[in-house]
């Protein structure tokens, strides 16, 4: 957001040129008077757009000047002129803020009338009056930096955008009065929100929840027009998103991120191993926190969950940290005033600079709507800078005294001496400085050739600065007033310096260099001043060392060198040394650099875990990481930095550029590399179904550093592909609990780069059924076969009810065939069989019960002479059924055969009509609902359950073949 800022220069020109036209323009009215001008239509003949009112000038043939007099408020003196010859298809633009008469400060002009005039081109001509008395507002209102998020005043607790208006471009606006304002959002023209300009002007203020409201999917960028009845009366000053720094870190501020919400964030700097990504990002006051380490040229993304992006700077438009935020601030009466633009900024923290160091100071609260802060307690004399922890970030403040009282003579007086002293000062300096500048680097006595030459060169010089003084102040180069004379004073004398200054340093360099001299050493590990003690050797070029060494502590010491001339020093800790520099007398300070030791420490780019035994190399340098992924380097010769590569197998390498500085520490992030798995479960080939599948880290590796993986297969028991780090892993189903009744639950596959491993796992079902249960199936089967033996009479109906019985059985011989039904369930096969068994011998007895009655004895012996029929029920006994009702609500199985049985009972009263003889039905029917009426609750209920609902399916299809109607047609006798 750039604020509306003239330069000084351009202010003044427009000034002068505003004052000639001005002139122009009263004598082209004085002149007009005796016309009788015309009056246009005002309709859309003034609009506003952003600081400009617009002028429609089409109407008017050959417009050359246009003049704008405010008529309301009245005696304002306010008016504007412009050149029209130049009009863009028919349109002036005028600057609001810039009135050409009268002052637009401290007047209310949001409401005001105004006439304008056109004068066209030509002599004898008549001013064309576009408008008489034309209601347009003439306010303008220019947003600034930084803006923040604070909370509202009052009750009212919701978050609010204070935006500080800058003065340059605000105008129009009276002093005391808060207003609202329609803000345009997206850029239709309409107020999608309302905002209050409030602080005499200072300061626009909006509800922020409103603002993310009407930004919708578009919030990458807000774009606040302030409007008015004849359009915008600001220009564009996007909020973009920015970094700042932000308690005692880097944050990114996006005045649209919405509290509470989560982000996903991917960010990194331009041209270095640094990234940062986390995909459940929260933010505070508009803030999203980041590593320290992302200042610099940083590429960042951030969205929602839904996928709007609210920052998307790429590496060709990268976002950059430009440094705090610079405001002035006076102290005064145990309190900072600061510009009113500020009211309602948040402050928790300052630190101080007194000028010999910096205190933090417990400097709090919120800005007042007079802009001030009051700091009660903290001592502040002598401070020079404040660097305030603000809601708008970090913000450096430069105090300043109470200067309220400052008179106009003593600024008058500094005006008429200022061109004196510059006058003198500015010559004479410049004529003193060579010579002072060559005799203080010279070597040898000084020679009077020399001498003169140099104050040749000096008068020409100090004659040019007095020039370039008397030409900015628009004086006469040649007068003879009092800054004049001064002026060549500062030459003559800045003359006669050069020379006497060049003869004495001269002489004094010369006695200087002729005998021992102290050497001022600084040692440093290449940045930061080297801690602990050193030693400064040193010796005459091509000499061997004959002098004791000397100690420095602290990086900086004084080395007294016993001889005139050129001396080769250098230093030394421990085994590591610097390179030999040069000192003279001269040149008596030098700084040595002793490159020394560094830690790297590896760690995996995901979870920033260590990474051992990763190889380091490079510049002859070799190591291997710890358990802690940390490695000590020692510096190669006569080096203070080096690229060292970082490899490991399971990682791809990467390349980092460490410095050998005392306590110096790098960190190396390393991708994994990563390869494709899929897998699937059958048992017996048959797909299992979704089953937890268990992906066990089966390496030395992968063991140490990663955890075991549970994820649930499709409905179909294939697992989708997924991406995990190569190496070998041993891949488990959970089929049952404890898996019992079967074999074969895991597999082991290696995960590589290339290629998709595929983990199938085949289970087997080992569940069979033992000799008892054969046995009971045998005794079952016999009991139907006793129930068929009718002695003379027709066997059909009851065969028919006993098919029934043989699904049942059928089902509990499946039971070793049909393992993937009982994965994931709490069943085993051995219940299941047995409540199946149970169900099929209770159903036999009640089959028998209801064949043997004395009406069904003799129907079925008045069809002996029917052909025999093999009829069998339609229906099967279905086991996947039966596992599903025992692991639910028993209860709700009970209401489910009742209603079924009132349902049957319907039908054959219906068909009772039909046919001689019902029993068999009604017999059958009724035997079905006492097995679950008198069945316990539990599995049994659950088994007896299911079982009467086939019976009494049984019963309803009994009616649907002709075979068995036939025979409940017979007449018993």
């Amino acid at each position: 957001m750039s604020p509306h800022e003239p330069s000084a220069g351009a202010a003044s020109e427009s000034r002068r040129r505003a004052v000639v036209v001005a002139i122009s323009l009263v004598l082209v009215s004085l002149v007009a008077v005796g016309f009788a001008p015309g009056v246009a239509s005002a309709d859309d003949t003034l609009e506003r757009e952003g600081s400009d009112l617009v002028v429609n000038v089409s109407s008017v043939d050959d417009p050359e000047t246009i003049t704008v007099a405010v008529t309301d408020p009245a005696d304002t003196g306010i008016t504007y002129t412009a050149d029209a010859t130049n009009a863009e298809d028919g349109e002036v633009r005028i600057d609001v803020a810039a009135p050409d008469g009268g002052t637009v400060n401290g007047t209310d002009l949001r409401n005001a009338s105004v006439t304008v005039t056109v004068d066209p081109a030509g002599e004898n001509v008549t001013a064309v009056q576009l408008a008489n008395e034309t209601a347009v507002p003439l306010h303008a209102v220019a947003l600034a930096d930084p803006a923040w998020i604070g909370d509202g005043e009052g009750d009212n607790t919701t978050d609010r955008l204070y935006v500080p208006l800058d003065p340059d471009g605000t105008a129009g606006v009276s002093a005391g009065t808060d207003f609202d304002v329609g803000l345009d959002v997206d850029g239709n023209g309409t107020a999608d929100v309302e905002g209050t300009i409030r602080g005499d002007g200072t300061q626009l203020v909006v509800n922020r929840g409103e603002l993310v409201d009407e930004a919708g999917d578009s919030r990458e960028t807000l774009d606040l027009r302030v409007l008015s009845s004849a359009g915008p009366v600001s220009d564009r000053a996007p909020i973009d998103p920015e970094l700042r720094s932000w308690e005692d870190g880097l944050a990114l501020w996006h005045p649209l991120f919405e509290p509470g919400e989560t982000y996903a964030v991917d960010a990194s700097v331009v041209g270095k191993n640094a990234n940062y990504t986390d995909t459940d990002a929260e933010t505070d006051r508009g803030y999203l926190e980041l590593p320290a380490q992302l200042r610099g040229e940083t590429e960042i993304r951030v969205s929602t969950a839904d996928g709007t992006e609210l920052a998307n700077y790429t590496k060709s438009n990268p976002l950059t940290y430009a440094g705090a935020s610079r405001v002035d601030a006076t102290v005064d009466d145990g309190s900072l005033r600061f510009d009113r633009s500020l009211a309602g900024l948040a402050v928790d923290g300052a630190v101080v600079d007194t000028g010999n160091g910096s205190i933090y100071a417990g400097i709090g609260g919120v800005v007042n709507e007079a802009g001030r802060l009051a700091f009660d307690g903290t001592d502040l004399s002598g401070a020079e800078t404040l660097l305030l922890s603000t809601a708008a970030g970090d913000m450096v403040v430069t105090l300043k005294a109470n200067s309220s009282s400052a008179g106009t003579g003593a600024g008058g007086g500094l005006n008429s001496i200022l061109p004196v002293l510059l006058a003198f000062l500015v010559p004479f300096g410049v004529g003193v400085l060579p010579g002072a500048v060559i005799g203080h680097r010279s070597q040898s006595d000084p020679d009077p050739v020399n001498t003169l030459l140099i104050g040749v060169i000096s008068f020409g010089l100090a004659g040019i600065a007095a020039v370039g003084v008397l030409v900015v102040f628009a004086l006469d180069l040649f007068g003879t007033d009092l800054v004049n004379l001064v002026s060549y004073a500062g030459v003559i004398l800045g003359t006669v310096g050069t020379a006497a200054g060049h003869q004495l340093l001269a002489e004094s360099e010369v006695a200087a260099a002729s005998g021992p001299f102290a050497a001022k050493v600084t040692v440093t590990d290449g940045s930061d001043l080297f801690r602990g003690d050193v030693t400064v050797h040193y010796r005459e070029p091509g000499e061997q060392e004959r002098y004791d060494p000397v100690t420095v502590r602290g990086g900086r010491g004084t080395v007294q060198l016993p001889g005139t001339g050129t001396w080769e020093m250098y230093a030394r800790h421990g085994s590591a040394h610097s390179d030999v520099e040069t000192v003279d007398a001269n040149e008596p300070s030098v700084t040595l650099t002793i490159p020394v030791e560094a830690t790297l420490t590896v760690v995996d780019a995901v979870d920033g875990e260590p990474v051992t035994d990763a190889a380091i190399s490079g510049n002859g340098i070799s190591g291997t990481t710890d358990r802690n992924g940390a490695v000590t380097i020692d510096p190669p010769e006569d080096a203070t930095d080096a690229e060292i590569e970082v490899s490991h197998d399971r990682y791809a390498d990467a390349t980092e550029r460490v410095r050998f500085q005392q306590n110096a520490s790098h960190t190396v992030e390393l991708e994994r590399r990563t390869g494709r798995l899929r897998g699937s479960a059958t048992v017996d080939d048959t797909a299992a179904g979704a089953v937890p599948f268990r992906i066990v880290p089966d390496d030395e590796f992968l063991s140490d550093r990663f955890d075991v993986e549970t994820v649930t297969t499709d409905a179909d028991g294939t697992l989708d592909e997924r991406t995990l780090p190569i190496g070998q892993y041993r891949v488990e189903v959970t089929l049952t609990d404890g898996n019992v009744g079967y074999e074969g639950t895991e597999t082991t596959v290696t995960v590589n780069e290339s290629g998709t491993a595929r983990a199938t796992v085949d289970a087997r079902f080992t569940w069979r059924l033992d000799a008892d249960r054969r046995d009971r199936i045998d005794r079952v089967r016999s009991d139907v076969r006793s129930v068929l033996e009718g002695g003379g009479r027709d066997g059909t109906i009851p065969r028919y009810y006993a098919s029934v019985v043989d699904s049942m059985l059928e089902a509990a011989e499946s039971v070793p065939d049909a393992g993937h039904e009982f994965v994931g369930r709490e069943v085993d096969p051995s219940e299941a069989v047995d409540e199946i068994l149970g169900a099929a011998e209770r159903t036999t007895d009640a089959i028998s019960e209801a064949m043997t009655t004395k009406r069904n004895v003799d129907l079925f012996a008045a069809c002996a002479d029917m052909p025999d029929a093999d009829v069998r029920w339609s229906g099967s006994f279905e086991l996947a059924e039966l596992l599903d009702r025992l692991e639910s609500d028993s209860s709700a199985r009970r209401r489910e055969v009742k209603q079924r049985y009132e349902a049957v009972d319907g039908l054959i009263k219906d068909r009772r009509g039909e046919l001689s003889e019902i029993a068999p039905a009604r017999e059958m029917q009724q035997r079905a609902w006492e097995l679950t009426r008198e069945a316990d609750r539990g599995p049994e209920a659950v088994a007896i359950g299911y079982t009467s609902l086939l019976l009494l399916d049984a019963v309803e299809e009994l009616f649907e073949h002709d075979a068995l109607r036939e025979r409940l047609t017979r007449t018993v006798f």
